[in-house]
């Protein structure tokens, strides 16, 4: 997604104010598509070529069961020398969906984003998704948060040997329910719920 600055925005922000004023509400792309996780990946392709956008929800019965990226695609099909036709939307798709809500502050956002590595985030009002934050809008925002980010990232590679990250909202891996927090298990984004089934206790 591309950040949509306004003319005359100013970008001079201080970190202090970004911090304790902007959210993600203020900064998010409104401009979200959706496709069938039955769509072959070059279907996909296309529809993200057609809209210029970096990235794609995949919908299933009207949920948002995951979300497809540029990378995914590249990852998952072109560097296997598979035929982008012959694989569906499911079988690329990263899920959960880790989302954030639209109060959320742009520093709360990019520690998320560090923590879970990667790049965009949901924004998600109630349970459905109303925009997505990506870490360009971030740094278009002040040009000072590249150091800060670049800090989060080498803090998290230095702590997150044992870490069992706990994020704020997404759907559970396990169950498919959108819940306010999910804990990574075994390589599984948990609810609750199922972070017990699975013998896992904070």
């Amino acid at each position: 997604m591309v950040l949509k600055v306004q003319d005359g925005m100013e970008t001079d922000i201080s970190i202090m104010d970004i911090q304790n004023e902007m959210s993600a509400r203020e900064i998010m792309s409104k401009d979200i598509f959706g496709i069938d996780v039955t769509a072959s990946v070059l279907d996909v392709a296309r529809k993200m070529a057609e809209n210029d956008t970096g990235s794609i929800i995949v919908n299933e019965d009207g949920d948002s069961v995951g979300i497809i990226t540029e990378h995914d695609i590249i990852t998952k099909t072109v560097i296997r020398n598979v035929l982008p036709a012959e694989m569906t939307a499911r079988e690329i798709m990263s899920t959960p969906i880790i989302a954030i809500n639209p109060a959320t502050n742009i520093i709360q956002a990019a520690e998320m984003m560090v923590k879970s590595n990667i790049r965009r985030l949901a924004v998600m009002e109630g349970d459905q998704i109303v925009g997505m934050v990506t870490d360009r809008d971030i740094i278009a925002i002040a040009p000072g948060l590249n150091t800060i980010l670049e800090g989060l990232i080498e803090l998290h590679h230095e702590n997150n040997v044992h870490q069992e990250p706990e994020l704020e909202r997404g759907i559970c891996q396990r169950c498919g329910a959108f819940v306010d927090s999910l804990t990574n298990v075994n390589e599984l984004m948990l609810c609750e719920d199922c972070k017990e089934e699975e013998g896992y206790y904070d």
